[in-house]
């Protein structure tokens, strides 16, 4: 056996009496999406977990951090409609009419009423990572009777302020190092986010990422990026579709990214915490700080990941684990 993939594969395979290790495709808003479930014993708390992006499926990489969450929680993650292998399995004609960040929150409410249906369960715990937060919070908002708590990794508060704010630290940080092909770019997409496209975003990211704002300490995040080429269980059809979901979604999804605002949102029906990479300048903090600090919640929880940036359960993943253990585990149970 000298496949990576096939090796990582059976390193993860689960073998407990009560273990639970399946992928099916589930129809989801009419929209057919692979869904995961993994864990040592099904009979332990449920977690849903959404996906960042729009496109960036975590479940060819989650190998490299979600194991030893395994021991508590049986982990649901879905590759959302138009996302990761399920991009192959839809229709894209039809598709494209059917992206919002509402028919992604509805999806994920429908995988909740599946996932509660089948365990005999009235709840969920919920979590979210970057655009993931935004389906997440909306989905909570919209059905806070499937979700017990939810879970914010780098979580958006409004995409405009988050923007503006990548885009300042970016060109600071040009100005710091002597960067004057960074400051030039960044210069020639000012004003941003005023000037926000899939060409624009692009650049920005750029240096985000060169800069260490994507993986704290690092010029760029080839080892995330890179890592669905060993992704277990994934076949070449698997990660030429999730190469194509992410050019589809990046036409047809992403210029709607920049109206996500939850910040005329007062009030949260059920315990929320995030947990922030002091790094972050993909999604940049303040505007999340702000935000919670006017939210009124049943429980508000803010854990910060001091040598993250967005990536919090690659780069700290020991960390990671404890702090769900300690702020979400409980109210699973």
């Amino acid at each position: 056996m000298t496949d990576p993939s096939m090796i990582i594969s059976e390193l993860s395979r689960l073998t407990t009496p009560y273990a639970i290790e399946e992928t099916r495709i589930v129809e989801l808003g009419d929209s057919p999406q692979v869904v995961s479930l993994r864990g040592r014993d099904r009979r332990n708390p449920v977690l849903i977990m959404v996906h960042g992006g729009p496109g960036t499926s975590l479940s060819a990489t989650s190998w490299m951090w979600q194991r030893p969450l395994e021991e508590s929680l049986t982990i649901i993650q879905y590759d959302q409609r138009g996302a990761g292998r399920s991009f192959r399995h839809d229709d894209p004609d039809r598709l494209r009419d059917a992206l919002s960040l509402d028919h992604c929150a509805w999806d994920t409410i429908e995988l909740a009423e599946l996932i509660t249906a089948e365990f005999g369960i009235e709840q969920v715990l919920l979590a979210g990572h970057s655009w993931g937060t935004a389906v997440a919070t909306r989905a909570a908002l919209l059905r806070p009777d499937l979700f017990a708590a939810y879970l914010g990794v780098c979580q958006i508060a409004s995409t405009a302020a988050g923007e503006a704010e990548s885009w300042r630290w970016a060109r600071a940080e040009a100005d710091r190092r002597g960067d004057r092909a960074a400051a030039a770019e960044l210069d020639a997409i000012a004003p941003y986010p005023e000037s926000f496209s899939r060409e624009t975003l692009i650049i920005e990211r750029r240096w985000v990422s060169r800069f260490g704002g994507m993986a704290a300490g690092r010029a760029d995040s080839l080892y995330f990026d890179d890592g669905e080429s060993v992704a277990p269980d994934w076949s070449a059809a698997d990660q030429e579709s999730a190469r194509a979901g992410r050019e589809f979604l990046a036409q047809h999804l992403l210029p709607r990214f920049i109206e996500i605002d939850f910040t005329m949102i007062t009030e949260f029906p059920i315990p929320i915490m995030v947990f922030l990479g002091r790094h972050d300048y993909v999604t940049p903090t303040a505007p999340a700080l702000a935000w919670l600090d006017r939210l009124a919640a049943p429980a508000k929880i803010i854990e910060w990941f001091d040598d993250s940036a967005h990536l919090p359960m690659y780069e700290e993943p020991g960390h990671f684990l404890t702090a769900v253990l300690e702020h979400l585990l409980p109210y699973g149970r």
